[in-house]
């Protein structure tokens, strides 16, 4: 019976979830432009047990103990973005060369508007024209007055570890409001996929927006005490590197009684850490991420009363069901 109980139970647990993002309306279109640079950024987790005063201890290094086997790394590449408040397909890539085209065919357009060749309203639906094709038209988070908002977008820097803690916000026209991030493995829903690791958003209807646009932001902030965050940048200029770095400090084995005993009174400390190549100073990476706003619609709701379709307490269900199958198989395991 106990088995039965456990098969029912993911397909019904599957099923509170995707209700929770079953009222998602994405608007898919060519997507918003970001300029692609071409370097890249590498996050990585350290455990405690690898680290020392200074930084990642030497023995993390070694063939014998591959530093990538005692870290965990994520990248962020072509210096794009590692959030979104919205699906990675919906950002649509482009480069300085770009740019400088659109200028020079803007002036182009000005000459010819200068000499009267052509109207203003011609000249604003040119530019308009060769910017979209350039920058894409942003996706579009659209709802019904009175919907809950069911949201999500793409997190690059997700550790897939306990030991790392996620505080994610939404910020929609000043409203504050509380996120997740997504563990449950890959989602399917009618809006896409939401990857595991990615944000999410989902309100009760009662948080009600009045008709029309908003722009909206997704924050991620990343913390620790079992480990610390490191990182690199190939970055022109401002490039991050891995250096040896030393303190000296009093050695807690020297007996100032028996100063000789042959036990030196200080010792050197060295471990790696990220810093400037260009100075060798010492950056900490600040583990806070920002999105970009992207647009969300509200529209009228029709008449008569709006009745809510989602089930606000469905993603509590969710991890409550998930944490109780957990329970019962550590305890069996221990028993």
């Amino acid at each position: 019976m106990s088995r039965t109980l456990k098969l029912l139970t993911l397909p019904l647990l599957a099923l509170f979830l995707f209700a929770q993002f079953a009222e998602a309306t994405l608007i898919r279109s060519g997507g918003r432009g970001d300029l692609s640079l071409n370097y890249s950024q590498a996050f990585y987790y350290v455990d405690n047990q690898y680290l020392n005063e200074v930084g990642i201890i030497e023995s993390a290094f070694n063939f014998d103990s591959p530093f990538a086997a005692n870290s965990i790394m994520r990248a962020v590449g072509g210096g794009g973005r590692g959030l979104g408040a919205v699906p990675n397909d919906c950002i649509k890539g482009y480069t300085q060369d770009d740019v400088d085209n659109l200028e020079q065919e803007i002036d182009y357009w000005r000459t010819e508007l200068s000499y009267e060749r052509i109207t203003e309203a011609q000249f604003d639906a040119e530019v308009a024209a060769l910017e979209l094709a350039i920058y894409g038209e942003p996706c579009v988070w659209e709802f019904t007055q009175g919907d809950a908002l069911s949201m999500f977008g793409f997190f690059s820097l997700y550790f897939d570890t306990p030991d790392v803690s996620y505080n994610v916000n939404w910020l929609i026209d000043g409203v504050s409001l509380p996120g997740a991030i997504n563990t449950a493995g890959n989602l399917i829903t009618p809006d896409g996929t939401i990857n595991n690791g990615w944000v999410t958003l989902n309100t009760p209807p009662t948080m009600a927006f009045e008709p029309g646009d908003y722009m909206a932001y997704v924050s991620v902030g990343l913390s620790s005490s079992q480990g610390q965050f490191f990182w690199t940048s190939t970055q022109p200029g401002n490039e991050i590197v891995f250096e040896q770095k030393c303190i000296v400090k009093p050695n807690p084995d020297f007996d100032p009684d028996n100063p000789d005993d042959g036990i030196d009174e200080f010792i050197e400390v060295c471990g790696y850490t990220n810093v400037y190549r260009n100075d060798s100073e010492v950056n900490d990476p600040t583990m806070s991420f920002f999105s970009h706003g992207e647009i969300l619609r509200i529209l009228p709701a029709s008449d008569g009363p709006v009745t809510p379709v989602n089930a606000p307490a469905s993603i509590a269900l969710f991890l409550a069901g998930l944490f109780t199958m957990g329970l019962r198989r550590q305890r069996k395991t221990q028993s």
